[in-house]
C-alpha cells in the first residue's frame, strides 16, 4: 500500500474516532462499520487495478565465481576497429551486387558475401582480444595462497648454470640491462636476509617463466621437465600480475613486471590487457619521474640505465599500440626528457641494445603519425598542413629504414634472431607508410587511392611474402622471432588496400598477391586464436576478390593519368566528377551506377578508406562493432 493511500486511510479512521467520541449510541458504530467496509472495498479495487498493470522488470544483478571480472565486448572499442568497418563494408557490397545478371559467377559474389556477413556480425562470438586475461587462466586459490609453490632449489641451480654460459633470450628481446637480473632475484627468493617485495618475486617468476620455456624446447626437443616448470612460473607470474600490489605500487620491480606482462600478452594476442599493463606502467612511471633526466641522473649509472631502459621499452609498445588501435598515448613526447639508455659493452648484448634503440625512434615517429595525422586535433587541419606532415613524416620514416637496415650483427648473440628481424623489417616499414599516405585527404564525394598508398601497400605484401618463404615452418622459434616482433604488431592495412585496387580496378595481379599472402597467415594461424580469426576474414575476402575481378562487370575505378591515382566515388550515381582537375567518369564505371536507393560497389570501398581511415592492428581483426 502506497504512503499516499495509507495517510488518507489514517485521517478517515482519526474523522470516525473523533465524532464516536462526540455521539455514544448504536448509530455511531453502525456507521464506523459501514465506513470500514467503504474503505475496505476501495483499497481492494486499487489493489486489482495495480495487479493489471505490468510492473516494471526488475534490475537483476548476479554474481559468478569467474576468475576475472566481466569486460563486455565493446569495452575496449577503439576508433580503428576492423568489425565495425566489415559490417558497413558487407551490408554495402550486398547492396552493390543487386544488379549483377544472375549467372554461377555472381552466385558465387553472393555466397562469398554471405560468408562475410556471416563470419563478420552474425556469430557475435565474443573476441580474444578484448579479455583482460591469459589464456591460462590463473584460479582464485593461487591468488590468494599466502606463499607460491616454487621450481626446487637444485632445478634453479642448474638453470643458473646454463643462464651464465648463455643469456637467456628474455633479456635479450625485452632489453634488461642486467644479465645477472635473474640470479640477483633468485638469490633474494631461495635465500632471503630480508622483506622479499611482491614484485621481486614476480619479477623473478616472469624471467623463470621464459627461461624454463627456451630450455625446454631446445634443439626443438623437449623437455617434459623443464615445461612444467615453465607453466608453474607462468601461474606464478600471471598471479603476481593481477595482485593491487603490482599495478599500483611504484617500484623498479614492479614496472618491469609490468614490461614482462605486456610482452607476454603481446605473444598471446591480447591487445586490451597488453594496454593495460603498458597503461599501469606508465602511471608508475611518471609517479617515479623515470620521464625526467633530472630525476634519473641522481641514480648510480647502473640503476639509472636500468630505468631508462624499462621506460624506452614500454614507450616503444605504447607508441605502437596507440597506432594501431587508435588510442591517445600514455607517454606524451613533449614532457619526456629522459636520456635513452646506452649499448651495453658487451659484444653478445650490444646489437640487441641498438635494434631496441633504433625500434624506439621508429616509435617515436608512430606518436608522431598519430598526433600529427589520425589524433582528434590533427584531423581538423586544412589539406595543405595534412600534406606537409605526410611529407615530412615519410621522410623521417626512410632516413630511421635506412639507418636501421646498417646496423651491425656481428658478435650477437643469436645473430640469426637479430638478422631476421633486421632483413625482414620492410614488411613493417612499408606497412606504417601505407597509413601514411592513408591520411591524405580527399573529396567527400570521391575515394582515392594514391599511388603511392597502393605501392607502399603492395611492397609491405611483398614483403612478408618473401620473408615467410625464407623460413621453415618447422622452425618454431624462427617463425615465433618473426611473428612476435613483426606480424603482432604490425599494421593490417596493406592487405585491405590491396584488396580495395584489386576490387575497383579488376586486377588479378592484385588477386595473385592477396592469395600468396592468405597461404603465409594459413602456416601460422595455430599461433593464436586472433591468427585464426585473421585467417578466416581474409580467405573470405580473397574469395570475394576472386569472384568480382573474374565477373564481367566493369571496373568499378578510374585511372588518374597525371598521377597515377585510382579515383572512385562514393555516390550511386559516379556520373561527372572533379578531382585535382577536370575528371570525367563514364557513366558504366561502378556496379550499380545510378541506382538511387541503393549504394554502389565504390560505396562499398569507400567504406574501407574514406577520408582519414586507418586501418588497426593483427589484434585489431577481433575486435567486436558497437
Amino acid at each position: 500500500m502506497s504512503s499516499s493511500i495509507q495517510g488518507v486511510v489514517l485521517l478517515r479512521c482519526v474523522m470516525i474516532v473523533g465524532y464516536c467520541t462526540v455521539g455514544k449510541n448504536e448509530k455511531h458504530f453502525s456507521l464506523i462499520h459501514n465506513s470500514l467496509r467503504e474503505i475496505k472495498d476501495r483499497l481492494e479495487k486499487i489493489d486489482i487495478s495495480q495487479a493489471s498493470v505490468p510492473a516494471p522488470p526488475e534490475l537483476c544483478i548476479t554474481t559468478s565465481e569467474t576468475e576475472y571480472p566481466f569486460v563486455p565486448e565493446t569495452a575496449f572499442q577503439s576508433e580503428t576497429s576492423f568489425d565495425s568497418q566489415f559490417v558497413y563494408a558487407t551490408v554495402t557490397a550486398e547492396y552493390s551486387v543487386e544488379e549483377v545478371v544472375h549467372n554461377d559467377l555472381n552466385q558465387e559474389i553472393g555466397v562469398s558475401l554471405a560468408a562475410l556477413k556471416s563470419l563478420l556480425c552474425g556469430k557475435g562470438k565474443p573476441s580474444p582480444s578484448n579479455k583482460l586475461s591469459f589464456p591460462r587462466a590463473v584460479t582464485k586459490a593461487t591468488l590468494s595462497a599466502p606463499k607460491f609453490e616454487l621450481p626446487p632449489m637444485d632445478i634453479i641451480i642448474e638453470v643458473l648454470k646454463k643462464a651464465s654460459t648463455q643469456i637467456p633470450l628474455v633479456i635479450l628481446h625485452s632489453g634488461l640491462r642486467d644479465e645477472s637480473l635473474l640470479e640477483e632475484l633468485c638469490k633474494k627468493v631461495y635465500f632471503p636476509t630480508k622483506h622479499v617485495s611482491k614484485g621481486e618475486t614476480t619479477l623473478m617468476n616472469g624471467l623463470l617463466f621464459y627461461v624454463f620455456g627456451e630450455y625446454g624446447m631446445e634443439e626443438g626437443d623437449p623437455n617434459p621437465l623443464y615445461l612444467n616448470y615453465a607453466k608453474l612460473c607462468e601461474k606464478n607470474f600471471v598471479a603476481g600480475l593481477q595482485d593491487y600490489d603490482c599495478l599500483v605500487t611504484p617500484t623498479l620491480e614492479n614496472i618491469q613486471s609490468l614490461l614482462l606482462g605486456a610482452i607476454k600478452a603481446q605473444e598471446d594476442s591480447r591487445p586490451a590487457l597488453c594496454w593495460t599493463f603498458v597503461s599501469a606502467g606508465a602511471r608508475l612511471c611518471q609517479i617515479l619521474g623515470y620521464h625526467r633526466e633530472a630525476v634519473i641522473s641522481r641514480d648510480s649509472p647502473q640503476v639509472a640505465e636500468a630505468k631508462r631502459q624499462v621506460f624506452w621499452m614500454l614507450y616503444m609498445i605504447d607508441k605502437t599500440l596507440s597506432l594501431n588501435l587508435g588510442h591517445t598515448s600514455n607517454f606524451p613526447s613533449h614532457d619526456i626528457d629522459v636520456m635513452m639508455y646506452s649499448p651495453i659493452s658487451d659484444p653478445k648484448i650490444a646489437p640487441w641494445n641498438r635494434v631496441m634503440i633504433a625500434f624506439a625512434g621508429f616509435s617515436r615517429l608512430q606518436g608522431r603519425l598519430y598526433d600529427e595525422l589520425y589524433s582528434v586535433r590533427a584531423r581538423q587541419e586544412h589539406a595543405e598542413v595534412r600534406a606537409r606532415t605526410i611529407h615530412e613524416l615519410v621522410t623521417c620514416f626512410y632516413a630511421w629504414h635506412t639507418e636501421f637496415k646498417q646496423i651491425s650483427t656481428d658478435g650477437a648473440q643469436c645473430r640469426s634472431d637479430l638478422d631476421i628481424i633486421i632483413g625482414s623489417s620492410d614488411f613493417i616499414f612499408y606497412s606504417v607508410l601505407t597509413i601514411v599516405y592513408g591520411a591524405q585527404t580527399s573529396p567527400a564525394a570521391a575515394i582515392r587511392i594514391s599511388s603511392q598508398r597502393y605501392e607502399t601497400a603492395r611492397l609491405s605484401l611483398e614483403c612478408h611474402v618473401h620473408n615467410w618463404t625464407k623460413l621453415s615452418p618447422n622452425d618454431i622459434s624462427k617463425c615465433g622471432i618473426y611473428s612476435d616482433w613483426l606480424i603482432d604488431y604490425a599494421s593490417f592495412a596493406p592487405f585491405l588496400v590491396v584488396f580495395t585496387h584489386a576490387i575497383a580496378a579488376h586486377s588479378t595481379s592484385d588477386v595473385f598477391l592477396l592469395s600468396q599472402t592468405l597461404k603465409t597467415l594459413e602456416s601460422m594461424r595455430s599461433r593464436s586464436e586472433t591468427h585464426t580469426t585473421l585467417c578466416q576474414k581474409c580467405r573470405v575476402f580473397l574469395r570475394f576478390a576472386k569472384a568480382f575481378v573474374s565477373s564481367q562487370q566493369p571496373p568499378s575505378g578510374f585511372q588518374n593519368e597525371d598521377d597515377g591515382s585510382l579515383i572512385f566515388s562514393t555516390a550511386g550515381d559516379l556520373g561527372e566528377f572533379t578531382y585535382d582537375g577536370s575528371v570525367d567518369f563514364p557513366a558504366s564505371y561502378g556496379v550499380g551506377a545510378g541506382n538511387g536507393d541503393l549504394e554502389s560497389m565504390p560505396a562499398f570501398l569507400g567504406s574501407y578508406f574514406g577520408e582519414n581511415s586507418m586501418m588497426g592492428g593483427i589484434w585489431n581483426a577481433g575486435y567486436q562493432g558497437s
